[in-house]
């Protein structure tokens, strides 16, 4: 039955390469082995896929071998005359299509014979171009894709993102190229199909310190589709441009995808969006330069070449943002909140780890300072060594918090301690309010506070909004301009306008 099941198994494969040779199609790499258990496992490592005319090696020095003479045979396809007797296979592919290498494994070991087998998959191309998407593209518009790209005779290798990325879109990239670290080698154009400058930005900090990929990056060009401002991804993109420095960067549309599949290189490609008006920008070595009036652009550039997050550097350029905001709504609006830094903070907190999760640790700090503080009334402590006791309580409750959150799979990002750890202060600002003025001036504050910096996270979420500011990062100036303005207010705000409208409508009457 065993030997039975393997000859349909082989018989499957013989007539995927027969097919895959005889049409310029390129399907996905395989590899499998048998379910081996005896003192004999056949496995094969190397590379999926290969260009025309490059010499590959697999190995079976992953194999699991107890005992002596063993005897190895590569086999080609159909071909029954072995390639290699040793652990190793060298082989050149000279035209495109899928090649099935098998690999048979012989071992006597107490005059008994054992034989285990291995097939493993490589995808010979003349042209390679690797598209890394995010979840929020379609999988039934890349299969089209990759449809379009084996009529054309062009070998698409596809990543895509999983549809929950809980460490960001950066971090999933990051794993994904480094789980697959041959994907992006001999390929002739790199698409990046994400939000913003995430996929960048990870692509560089994978490169970083591999030669192999350096290399092969130089001579490759990068493809950002994006169904925003293409200016201001493009003035992002210069930053990584100068540490990864390939060809060139283009920015474009989704509509550009298909004229990259069908086109014979990148010079055709470029020819042919623009002569179907498709929008374009080209980034290269005469389009970075620094500038007098882009001094803060070259700024973030430069954080962003040397490992800077962009998340990092979107929340150093929301706080201004996020300030001008809070000042806005307390002079204007006239709403109490904690101060401008609490809120601030809370704003800021959100941001990182999202308002829900945000919210639920913002109250169960709260919540465990308060009680904290109420169980020790009857110990008399002084004033000091009472509020180290209720941040070291807080920071306990944290950590249990954050052990519950990794047995749940709830993964927070690697900077999410530190905003926990200043949102923990927060339990002394409600506190004090509390025995100033009581409960509800207490709950009011705190509530007031959580809905501004809801408003806030409401405003500077928007991802079209981070894009500009990014690409932008000058125009935090005008904060300065508003807050200017702001600090001349001298008129009634707008909740005074309610608070006295029994004396307006006396004075009215006057």
């Amino acid at each position: 039955m065993i030997r039975m099941l393997k000859a349909i198994l082989l018989c499957f494969f013989w007539t995927s390469t027969a097919l895959a040779q005889s049409i310029p199609g390129i399907p996905e790499g395989v590899s499998s082995t048998d379910d081996s258990s005896g003192p004999l496992k056949a496995v094969v490592t190397g590379p999926t896929d290969i260009a025309v005319g490059r010499t590959l090696v697999l190995d079976a020095s992953a194999s699991r071998i107890e005992g002596e003479n063993t005897e190895y045979r590569w086999y080609v396809g159909q071909d029954r005359t072995p390639i290699s007797r040793t652990v190793e296979a060298v082989y050149t592919p000279e035209k495109a299509g899928v090649l099935i290498f098998r690999l048979r494994m012989t071992l006597i070991r107490e005059g008994e014979e054992y034989t285990s087998e291995a097939i493993h998959a490589v995808i010979a191309y003349n042209r390679k171009i690797v598209l890394i998407a995010d979840a929020s593209v379609p999988a039934e518009k890349l299969g089209l894709h990759q449809r379009s790209a084996q009529e054309a005779g062009v070998f698409l290798r596809v990543l895509q993102l999983p549809v929950s990325a809980p460490l960001g879109q950066e971090e999933a990239i990051v794993t994904q190229l480094s789980e697959q670290g041959d994907a992006l080698v001999g390929a002739e154009v790199l698409v990046l199909w994400t939000d913003g400058i995430a996929g960048l930005q990870a692509v560089m900090r994978t490169v970083k310190g591999n030669q192999e990929l350096q290399g092969a990056l130089a001579k490759q060009s990068i493809v950002l589709i994006t169904n925003r401002g293409l200016q201001t991804l493009a003035r992002t993109s210069r930053g990584p441009f100068s540490v990864l420095k390939p060809r060139q960067i283009i920015v474009t549309r989704k509509e550009a995808l298909n004229p990259l599949l069908l086109a014979p290189n990148v010079t055709g490609f470029l020819q042919d969006i623009e002569a179907r008006d498709i929008d374009t920008l080209v980034i290269d070595e005469s389009t970075v330069r620094l500038r007098p009036w882009n001094l803060l652009t070259s700024l973030v550039n430069v954080m962003l070449t040397h490992g800077v997050s962009s998340q990092t550097i979107i929340f150093l350029l929301m706080l201004p943002v996020i300030a001008m905001i809070l000042t806005f709504l307390k002079q204007v609006i006239g709403i109490t909140t904690f101060g401008l830094y609490t809120p601030s903070i809370v704003a800021l907190s959100f941001l990182a780890l999202g308002p829900l999760i945000g919210m639920v640790f913002l109250l169960l700090i709260i919540v465990t300072g308060y009680a904290t503080r109420s169980f020790m009334r009857r110990w008399r402590l002084l004033y000091i060594p009472k509020v180290a006791i209720i941040l070291s309580v807080v920071s306990v409750t944290l950590l249990l918090l954050l052990a519950l959150g990794a047995v749940l799979g709830v993964t927070l990002p690697r900077d999410a301690i530190f905003i926990l750890l200043i949102m923990s202060t927060l339990a002394e600002s409600f506190l004090n309010l509390k025995t100033e003025e009581g409960w509800w001036s207490a709950v009011v504050g705190i509530g007031e506070t959580i809905l501004a910096a809801l408003l806030c996270v409401w405003i500077v979420q928007w991802s079209a909004f981070q894009s500009l500011i990014l690409g932008y990062p000058e125009l935090i100036l005008l904060t300065f301009v508003v807050n200017i303005f702001l600090g001349q207010w001298t008129g009634l705000r707008l909740v005074e306008y309610f608070r006295f409208r029994e004396v307006f409508k006396h004075l009215q009457e006057e």
